[in-house]
């Protein structure tokens, strides 16, 4: 009965609880998917024999616990610490890159330029450090858990715990990793960029490292600043390496499913509905 509260998230398209937002990505649901659906009284069945339990009445028998139910409601606050902190370091990093091309392009005034770098560069270096020390907190907390679970598994394999036991444990580890690993895929692209902008972004990010070497001089710029500036580009390319390895991942998956369909191993229907399911997650900002 639960699944019919369920819809699918049009952002990460996962299963989620119908809400204002959806409890895997964090994103806000579309106002149609949002509202929640009532849940369907069981009515008396005729035949005598399908008839509810006489211990449990009907009404509890087709509607969950309270307790149930909130444990399953999403908490839309779980992501909006970190979407709130890359939404801020997304905003920066673009004004940034925006007033070095200004720069290059002599649209701006070179004290007025090394006057407003200054100020994003000391406000992206502060929200970056707390990025980075969330992503070692959960990361840590991620691996914790997990080595958790194993142990888990282990010691229900040789009965040490019952199966109940096991069963109530791998539901709360399961539930916390569950919560972390949206935070954690939210951190770890700074940009908010689409995975399938990734290659054309890198590009351009190598391009401007170049044109800031070859053109620094010529716009104002002397050796410290210059090479302060280059450092920066190339830190923030190095910072989008784990999204160009996710970006290739999804790209050879293509290419291997393009080819199982070329020698006849897929079908049209199953090389399409597998193809649109990895392009999708080039859509993705995470």
């Amino acid at each position: 009965m639960a699944l019919l509260n369920r819809v699918v998230c049009p952002h990460c398209k996962r299963l989620t609880l119908r809400g204002k937002y959806c409890m895997n990505c964090g994103k806000e649901l579309p106002a149609e998917l949002s509202i929640e659906m009532p849940t369907p009284q069981a009515t008396p069945p005729q035949p005598p024999e399908e008839q509810p339990s006489p211990t449990m009445p009907a009404a509890q028998q087709a509607v969950p616990p309270p307790a149930l139910q909130a444990a399953e409601a999403p908490v839309a606050e779980d992501v909006a610490e970190e979407r709130k902190l890359v939404e801020q370091l997304s905003k920066l990093h673009t004004w940034s890159l925006k007033l070095i091309d200004l720069l290059l392009t002599k649209e701006v005034p070179i004290n007025v330029f090394k006057e407003l770098y200054e100020e994003y560069r000391s406000r992206i270096t502060t929200l970056d450090q707390k990025r980075v020390d969330s992503i070692n907190r959960i990361s840590e907390r991620i691996r914790d858990l997990t080595q958790k679970s194993e142990s888990l598994k282990i010691r229900h394999e040789v009965n040490e715990i019952s199966d109940r036991d096991y069963i109530r444990q791998k539901i709360e580890l399961d539930k916390e990793l569950t919560r972390l690993r949206p935070k954690l895929s939210i951190l770890q692209n700074p940009l908010e960029i689409r995975l399938a902008d990734i290659p054309s972004f890198t590009e351009s990010l190598a391009n401007k490292i170049q044109n800031v070497r070859s053109e620094g001089k010529q716009v104002g710029l002397d050796d410290e600043a210059t090479s302060l500036i280059i450092n920066d580009l190339q830190s923030l390319l190095d910072a989008c390496q784990g999204l160009v390895k996710q970006h290739e991942k999804i790209q050879h998956e293509i290419k291997k499913l393009e080819t199982r369909y070329k020698i006849g191993e897929l079908k049209q229907d199953e090389y399409l509905a597998q193809r649109q399911r990895l392009e999708r997650q080039l859509e993705l900002t995470f």
